[in-house]
């Protein structure tokens, strides 16, 4: 391809990402909207998608994944807040890998084989410039770079993770739980050699797919001026507060004192114990909130809670309601804006009809306003 531009919108774009990761008002919420473009208007022709090999090629064959993405974007047209981009992951939580895991490719996933036996065969971890997973990562990572360079297609970083989360994928979750009370010391200088690597490998990549001083992270639709996020603790449900304040909260507060835009993933009802730590969190920018398999929607009553909590601690939240019908989800984004104010939302809509894109960008210009 080339030459080719999928969105038209970018510094209004990346305008309301800095100001909501920062906290800042926008005239509106943000929105991800993508819209289906009619067959006679499409920016350029489509690429052939070959088949995968098997499982491992379809995570690490870059030109394959290329001429998906591309076809995503020439058939869906990026509105308001949504953007080109092209992800490669190795698996959520890569960081694994670069320390010495090795994979085991699956149709809808990468797991990490557990390796790490006893803490005293292992530690320290240590940052290895030629561990081969990392540099087949940064392989491809340049590839992407290189054969989008002729469109507005951003390459995001990957799903690299960090604390606990990399240690329970490179141990298994079940030791870790009674690792917090038998080796205490050992957890504690494993997740702090686990942030001292992480933000190397961050930077490493961030260097390589920043775009005009942008940078956008995989999976979550968020982008921005410098360097751009998400966190996570998912292992969090298992932790007791007094053990998330001690052993995770120091290295988040790290992250976001090194990076400039951030989300905390936050995933399921039993992590919700930990909000007002995170909240504590001064330079968090913004929070994602996954209610979990089982549990009722991102629009639910019984959230309202945790979002009041996110509201008065001025940051950002990140609204999921894709799994709806165009018009169910601009309902409940509707009957959000209405309980908590437009200020600081960033609601993900499902695909839809371009006409129908139009009616909610128009609903929101009018009815969304932030005063």
């Amino acid at each position: 391809m080339e030459n080719i531009k999928f969105k038209d919108n970018w510094d209004e774009t990346r305008q309301r990402f800095d100001a909501w990761f920062s906290n800042k008002k926008t005239d509106r919420p943000l929105m991800r909207i993508f819209a289906h473009r009619n067959p006679d208007e499409l920016p350029c022709e489509k690429l052939p998608e070959l088949p995968f090999d098997d499982f491992a090629d379809q995570y690490l064959n870059v030109e394959k994944n290329y001429a998906r993405a591309a076809n995503f974007f020439t058939d869906l047209k990026p509105m308001a807040e949504s953007f080109p981009q092209f992800s490669m992951n190795l698996g959520a939580g890569s960081m694994a890998l670069y320390l010495g895991g090795e994979p085991d490719f699956a149709e809808d996933t990468v797991w990490f084989k557990h390796f790490i036996t006893d803490y005293d065969s292992f530690l320290p971890f240590k940052y290895d410039p030629d561990n081969q997973w990392w540099k087949t990562h940064l392989d491809i990572i340049k590839k992407q770079v290189e054969l989008t360079k002729n469109t507005d297609i951003m390459v995001c970083i990957p799903d690299i993770i960090e604390n606990i989360d990399i240690l329970s994928a490179m141990r298994d979750p079940q030791t870790c739980c009674f690792d917090l009370y038998d080796y205490q010391k050992q957890v504690a200088s494993a997740l702090q050699n686990i942030q001292d690597c992480y933000m190397t490998y961050y930077d490493t990549i961030y260097d390589i797919v920043k775009k005009d001083g942008v940078s956008s992270y995989t999976a979550f639709d968020i982008m921005g001026t410098g360097k751009t996020a998400k966190i996570q603790c998912d292992f969090a449900a298992l932790m007791a507060p007094d053990q998330f304040d001690e052993y995770i909260l120091p290295s988040l507060k790290y992250q976001c004192d090194n990076i400039d835009n951030t989300l905390f993933h936050l995933d399921g009802k039993e992590c919700i114990v930990h909000i007002d730590s995170l909240m504590s969190i001064e330079k968090l920018g913004t929070l994602q909130w996954m209610p979990g398999a089982g549990n009722p929607g991102a629009e639910s009553e019984q959230w309202y809670p945790l979002y009041k909590k996110v509201k008065e601690a001025d940051k950002g939240l990140w609204i999921s309601l894709t799994e709806y019908t165009p018009e169910e989800a601009v309902f409940y984004a509707d009957t959000l804006v209405r309980k908590f104010g437009a200020k600081g939302f960033y609601f993900h809509f499902p695909n839809m009809t371009e006409s129908q894109a139009e009616a909610l960008m128009i609903k929101a210009e009018k009815e969304w306003r932030i005063r």
